[in-house]
């Protein structure tokens, strides 16, 4: 049989181009399903009985009175204190959850990871740290230099306990969470912010000092979210 078309060129199936889309219709609806949101935000604020009593200064090592330099006041931190993160139904890798030490101490001092996955604490200090807790199996205090960081496999539950071998005044938490999505980025003003999420039914928490002190259930949708302000008491 003869063909109409022009030598060299190729006309494919009817039955392969039916297949190619079906393929495309069933891939577009795969990546809508698992399309991610606008930018989720929020505001902490602290009431009265939430802001610590004043301390002295802080004992870093860089900060500690010297004879030339006068050392610096301690301030709270929220971007330090608190942890704000979303639970729910999501991908085994939670988002934007990143631990480090920098500026003499844990950032934030309450490290939610999901639990029975592995933890990973850059160390952005100019010295090295040897991290440590009981609670949690295979974290011994272990030498982890400038730019380098430690990893550890976190079981589920909590709070552990994690301090510096080195240095006394470094104490912190670490909790394991099944259901952990994401973790938000906190600024300094209470504000905070989870840059992309999946959209769906999830539970805002929020922690400070190893325990959950808050919680509010919300609905992320295609767009961005601004969930109404939270006050700590």
């Amino acid at each position: 049989m003869k063909s109409d078309a022009p030598r060299g060129s190729f006309r494919a199936p009817r039955a392969f181009l039916l297949v190619l889309v079906a393929s495309a219709i069933g891939g577009g609806s795969l990546l809508a399903s698992h399309a991610m949101a606008g930018p989720v935000r929020g505001e902490l604020r602290l009431g009265e009985r939430a802001l610590p009593e004043p301390e002295g200064p802080p004992p870093y090592y860089w900060n500690a009175w010297n004879g030339f330099l006068e050392p610096k006041e301690r301030k709270w931190s929220p971007a330090r204190e608190l942890a704000v993160v979303l639970t729910g139904s999501g991908g085994a890798t939670p988002i934007g959850c990143n631990y480090r030490i920098t500026g003499g101490d844990l950032q934030p001092r309450t490290i939610v990871t999901k639990g029975g996955a592995g933890l990973r604490i850059e160390n952005r200090d100019g010295c090295t740290h040897e991290l440590q807790s009981e609670g949690i199996e295979g974290f011994a205090p272990l030498a982890t230099a400038p730019g380098n960081a430690r990893q550890v496999t976190v079981p589920s539950g909590g709070p552990h306990e994690i301090t510096d071998r080195l240095y006394g005044h470094i104490h912190g938490w670490v909790v394991g969470v099944d259901d952990l999505v994401a973790c938000a980025t906190i600024e300094e003003d209470g504000k905070y912010a989870f840059e992309s999420v999946p959209a769906g039914e999830y539970t805002l928490k929020v922690y400070r000092d190893g325990e959950e002190v808050t919680t509010q259930a919300v609905t992320v949708g295609d767009g961005p979210l601004t969930v109404d302000p939270l006050t700590l008491e």
